[in-house]
């Protein structure tokens, strides 16, 4: 089997930058491959970057199941099973690397949602795309064990390791040191058959990270095919078959240089009643929230339908106070929603409480829509680990996507002490100015409002930030659709239109005569730019 690159040459990547360091310096003092490894010889690092020098490649502990990865990656060791594993060299599965790394600063641990993820002090990892590289002393003997949440994530650990072993550099701000351990988290794009080698028609990405994961949301190199997409992001592919999450109404699909292989795509978050599909498919198939198209063609493109008047679903805040699982008035929510009609619903955000893992997978468990979902971060999940899990969910932070006579425009305005950066309030200008020339007319969702309606109420966007957002909307006569506020609130403020929907399920914050309900909200849009809200009370 011929090798891949393990390498892109166009990627768009969202990834926390890391020092580079911690070369592959020799040992300060001889060592046995069989005993301890002294790690006070080593800087931070450099026991990884060593590992090759410090193990008995002569023969590897393994899995069942992932004996092919020790043939190719230690092609002349003796394979032993992993069952036998006491020190030396172990790939393991997760199942196993589970007892392996017990207690450790790095080790595996499984979500009854999610399935296997890593724990890095104290962070949650989800995805069967994370690899783990641990070296450390037991019993008297070093143990260096490539593991990861999958097959492919042990694969990109060893892929890693030979990287180290031909010269490559660690990145110190990745590694975690503590004793007699050392380890890293790595992360893999485009094994897209998910047996941890890279192969012909496979293009890799593999980076060592801390916290925030690389996402790579617009290109892959699927069956040789260099695949670009427009208008979604590419939540994953699997063998010949590439999912789109959808990022509005106009998706583009283009190959490079096609050499004429059929793959599959399945868009998701979509909505086909009100879409056509154009170029040359062998099938198309509509689903209720989905379109799979199967082609060999350069281009594939989802358009909308000429519409004219129409109506969305905007609510949002339906967290718990507390605890994981989502609030039960959040359901009947859900249900209403679902029985309602309704071209997509906005969330404003506040999904769940801390953005710890296991809120999510309880949310996740529940999140069934028959529309599409657009979803602006709230403070709520985007921090910590919910950083990772909302990328991996939806995508972008920041998007825009035409439909009918307006354009809606998502943006993270949770960060920052609740602001935007000079380069948001620059996008987010052109995207308004974009409308404005297209004849439509500009809808924001952020989740923090630039006013709060309250008397001496203080819960929104910095006063600076909230204060230029709104001289932007008035000069491009946008209309705001925002949440952070548990109440229903539609009104203007200086002449800017605006609703605040944020009665989703979290804990109310005001009576209900003063808009202190739980919502959602019909949202009747007209050709004209004129915009109707109907709050839809939901009893607790």
């Amino acid at each position: 089997m011929k090798r891949a690159a393990v390498a892109l040459l166009r990627v768009l990547v969202v990834v926390t930058a890391g020092c580079i360091g911690g070369g592959n310096k020799g040992p300060t003092e001889s060592e046995s491959p069989s005993g301890n490894i002294n790690f006070a010889s080593y800087g931070k690092g450099q026991v990884l970057g060593n590992w090759a020098k410090l193990a008995d490649t002569s023969k590897v502990y393994v899995s069942e199941g992932y004996e092919d990865l020790a043939r190719h990656y230690f092609p002349n060791a003796q394979i032993l099973f992993a069952s036998q594993y006491d020190g030396g060299i172990a790939i393991l599965s997760p199942k196993d690397a589970r007892t392996a790394l017990r207690g450790k600063p790095i080790l595996i641990t499984v979500n009854d949602y999610f399935g296997y993820i890593v724990y890095r002090l104290g962070l949650k990892l989800v995805g069967p795309d994370k690899g783990v590289v641990a070296v450390f002393n037991d019993n008297g003997k070093a143990h260096i064990v490539f593991t990861g949440t999958s097959k492919a994530g042990a694969g990109a650990a060893l892929e890693y390791a030979m990287g180290l072993k031909k010269g490559e550099k660690v990145k110190v701000d990745d590694v975690v040191r503590s004793g007699e351990f050392e380890g890293v988290v790595l992360k893999v794009i485009g094994d897209n058959d998910w047996d941890g080698i890279p192969d012909d028609g496979e293009s890799w990405y593999l980076t060592s990270f801390s916290a925030l994961e690389p996402f790579i949301y617009y290109w892959r190199v699927v069956e040789g095919e260099n695949v670009t997409v427009s208008g979604g992001f590419i939540r994953l592919v699997n063998g010949s078959t590439v999912y789109i999450h959808a990022l509005g109404f106009n998706v583009s699909i283009k190959v490079e240089n096609p050499k004429n292989k059929e793959l599959t795509y399945v868009i998701e978050n979509i909505n086909p009643r009100y879409v056509e599909v154009t170029g040359k498919a062998r099938s198309v198939e509509m689903g209720e929230t989905e379109i799979k198209v199967v082609s060999s063609s350069d281009e594939v493109n989802i358009a909308p339908k000429d519409v004219t008047d129409y109506s969305i679903i905007a609510f949002g805040d339906h967290r718990p106070d507390g605890g994981t699982k989502p609030p039960e008035v959040f359901l009947r929510i859900r249900d209403k929603i679902n029985d309602d009609e309704g071209v997509f619903i906005i969330d404003g955000g506040d999904l769940v409480y801390t953005g710890r893992v296991d809120e999510w997978a309880e949310l996740l468990k529940e999140w069934r829509w028959n529309k599409p979902i657009f979803v602006a971060p709230g403070n709520h999940e985007y921090r910590g680990e919910g950083i990772n899990v909302f990328h991996m969910l939806f995508g972008p932070e920041n998007y825009a996507f035409s439909f009918g006579k307006y354009r809606y425009i998502i943006v993270n305005n949770v960060e920052n002490n609740y602001g935007l950066s000079d380069e948001t309030f620059k996008w987010l200008e052109e995207q308004m100015k974009l409308a404005v020339e297209k004849g439509e007319r500009p809808v924001l969702v952020l989740h923090a409002p630039p006013v709060d309606p309250r008397p001496n109420g203080e819960h929104t966007m910095g006063p600076e930030d909230g204060k230029r957002l709104l001289e932007m909307m008035k000069a491009y006569n946008a209309f705001g659709v925002f949440s952070h506020i548990h109440l229903y609130w539609y009104g203007e403020e200086d002449g800017v239109q605006m609703l605040i929907t944020g009665g989703g399920g979290a804990p109310l914050y005001a009576p209900p005569d003063q808009g202190g309900f739980y919502h959602y909200v019909r949202m009747y849009m007209a050709a004209n730019g004129t915009i109707s809200p109907e709050p839809v009370k939901v009893e607790p």
